[in-house]
């Protein structure tokens, strides 16, 4: 086969994967439903990392285009509450607060700390290979979702996620009426026909 007819069949194969491409992802692949609803310029979401959030990370992924989410599950209230302040001292872009509807399992009022450094074993050496503090073992102390879900309400972040159930339809309502975008995720395919069917 010669060069020229080669460079030809190169040159096709190329045109039908970029028109290919093309029908996969439009010009507008940032611009859609999503972006919109969260009014921020990228469909990108960030894990919440729940008990890894930081702050600076949440505000920079808002800041770069994204949504930046914080994992508040572990915090009591007024713990969510200046994380919020300091997230919005940050950032003037969208961002989202993260809950546990159920934060408890059968073993968490009476986890100790050797389960703890068990659990923590495994990850030691990331930790220290990324210069991240070790986390020290605090016992349990319950916190109230409704609690929590009260300081976002109050605070009218700008979007609310959850896991692990579903808010009260009062909490939700107020989400609605106060314009928080709620956001849930699924575990399961029965947990997203839930959420659904709580809209």
């Amino acid at each position: 086969m010669n060069t020229n007819r080669q460079e030809q069949m190169v040159t096709r194969q190329d045109s039908r994967t970029a028109n290919s491409e093309q029908r996969l992802m439009p010009a507008s692949w940032k611009q859609n439903r999503l972006t919109a609803k969260l009014g921020i310029e990228y469909p990108i979401i960030q894990g919440p990392l729940g008990g890894l959030s930081s702050q600076r990370l949440t505000a920079a992924v808002s800041n770069f285009g994204g949504l930046g989410s914080f994992g508040a599950h572990s915090l009591p209230p007024d713990a969510i509450k200046d994380a919020i302040a300091e997230i919005r001292s940050l950032t003037s872009k969208p961002f989202a607060m993260n809950l546990w509807v159920s934060m408890e399992d059968e073993g968490a009022r009476t986890a100790d700390e050797n389960g703890f450094n068990r659990s923590l074993a495994p990850l030691v050496a990331d930790l220290a290979a990324l210069g991240a503090p070790r986390p020290t073992y605090k016992p349990y102390s319950p916190k109230r979702f409704e609690d929590q879900a009260r300081v976002l309400l109050d605070a009218n972040v700008p979007a609310f996620s959850f896991i692990f159930g579903i808010p009260a339809r009062e909490i939700l309502e107020e989400c609605r009426a106060k314009g928080i975008v709620t956001i849930g995720a699924a575990t399961t395919p029965d947990e997203a026909a839930a959420l659904q069917e709580a809209g």
